[in-house]
C-alpha cells in the first residue's frame, strides 16, 4: 500500500506536466495560426486588384485588337503594291521618255510620215498613262496613311466607331478597286509602248520590228491567257488582287 500511494502522485504529477505541455503547444499553434491569417490578409492587401471592366469595354477591347491586325494586313499589302508600282512607273518612264526624244525629231519636219506620227502618238499615251499610274500611287499613300492615323483622343468606344466609320468608308466608295486602277494603267503604258516601238521600228528595220512585235503578242496572248484561267479557275495561282 504504501508503495502504491508513492506512485500515485508520481503519476498525477506526470499527467499535469503532459496536459500543461499540451496546452502550452495548443497555445502556440494557434498563435501561430492567427499571424499566418494576418500576413495572409496583408498580402491579400497589397496585391493590386483588377480593375471592373464591364461588357462594352470588353467589347472594344477585342475589336481594337483585331482591328489592329487588319490593318496591319492591309497596309503591308497595298504598302508594299504602291512602292513597286512607284519604282516601275519611274524607270519606265525614263526609257518612254528617251524613246519618245529619240523619235521628236521625225515629227517636226514639214509632213511627217504617218508611221513615225502613230509610233510617237503611242509612246506619249503610253507616257501619260504611266505618270497618271505614278500620281495614282503617290495619292494611294496619303489616302492609306489617312485610313491608318488613329486618332488617341476619346474613349476606346470613340476611337472603335471613327475607325469602323472609315472601314465602311473603304467598303462603300470602292477603295479597292481605285486601288487597283493604277496596275492597269501601268500594263496599258507597257502595251502602247510595245506597240508604238514596233510600228517606229517597221520603218527603220523589218526583221527587228517582226522580233519586237512578235515578243509583244506572244505578251499579250500570254497575259490574256493568264487572266482568263484566274477568272474560269477559282484555285488558278494567277490571281491578282
Amino acid at each position: 500500500m504504501p508503495l502504491s500511494d508513492e506512485r500515485n502522485p508520481q503519476t498525477s504529477s506526470e499527467e499535469r506536466l503532459i496536459n500543461t505541455v499540451e496546452k502550452c503547444f495548443s497555445n502556440l499553434m494557434r498563435k501561430q495560426e492567427e499571424q499566418s491569417d494576418k500576413f495572409n490578409k496583408a498580402l491579400e492587401s497589397l496585391k493590386p486588384k483588377m480593375p471592373n471592366t464591364d461588357t462594352k469595354t470588353a467589347f472594344w477591347n477585342s475589336y481594337k485588337t483585331l482591328a489592329d491586325e487588319h490593318d496591319r494586313d492591309l497596309q503591308q499589302r497595298y504598302s508594299t503594291d504602291l512602292d513597286t508600282a512607284l519604282i516601275f512607273a519611274g524607270l519606265f518612264s525614263a526609257v518612254d521618255s528617251a524613246f519618245i526624244i529619240q523619235i521628236q525629231p521625225g515629227i517636226q519636219v514639214r509632213s511627217p510620215d504617218l508611221v513615225v506620227l502613230v509610233a510617237q502618238n503611242l509612246l506619249y499615251f503610253s507616257l501619260s498613262s504611266t505618270l497618271l499610274a505614278a500620281l495614282l500611287a503617290v495619292l494611294g499613300k496619303q489616302w492609306l496613311t489617312h485610313y491608318l492615323a488613329a486618332s488617341e483622343r476619346g474613349t476606346i468606344e470613340a476611337r472603335g466607331l471613327e475607325r469602323q466609320r472609315k472601314l465602311d468608308g473603304l467598303h462603300r466608295w470602292k477603295f479597292d478597286t481605285v486601288m487597283q486602277i493604277f496596275p492597269l494603267l501601268l500594263q496599258i503604258g507597257l502595251f502602247l509602248f510595245s506597240t508604238g516601238l514596233s510600228i517606229y521600228l517597221w520603218r527603220i528595220h523589218i526583221s527587228l520590228a517582226i522580233v519586237v512585235l512578235s515578243f509583244t503578242a506572244f505578251g499579250f496572248i500570254s497575259y490574256t491567257v493568264l487572266l482568263i484561267s484566274a477568272v474560269a479557275a477559282p484555285d488558278s495561282p494567277f490571281q491578282t488582287p
